[in-house]
């Protein structure tokens, strides 16, 4: 069963050792994820705690949330 959280929970995860983002209506931990980043890891942490639908897709293919998003995906927005 999937968890859920408020937009309030997700924006306490904001910093480079705690970083959760929203990304259409799921909620990712994207934590371990930052070193790894093609992108870098300051682009993440600045969308750290928010919704960042809209540029992810300005990035990112549909296909990327699907291929690497459930290993970080730890619920949905409330």
């Amino acid at each position: 069963m999937s968890k859920t959280f408020s937009a309030a929970d997700v924006a306490a995860h904001n910093t480079a050792t705690d970083c959760w983002i929203i990304v259409d209506g799921g909620v990712y931990d994207i934590t371990k994820f930052l070193d790894d980043h093609p992108g870098g890891k300051k682009v993440l942490v600045k969308e750290a705690g928010k919704d960042c639908s809209k540029k992810f897709k300005m990035f990112h293919a549909p296909e990327v949330l699907k291929e690497y998003g459930e290993e970080f995906k730890i619920g949905t927005l409330a």
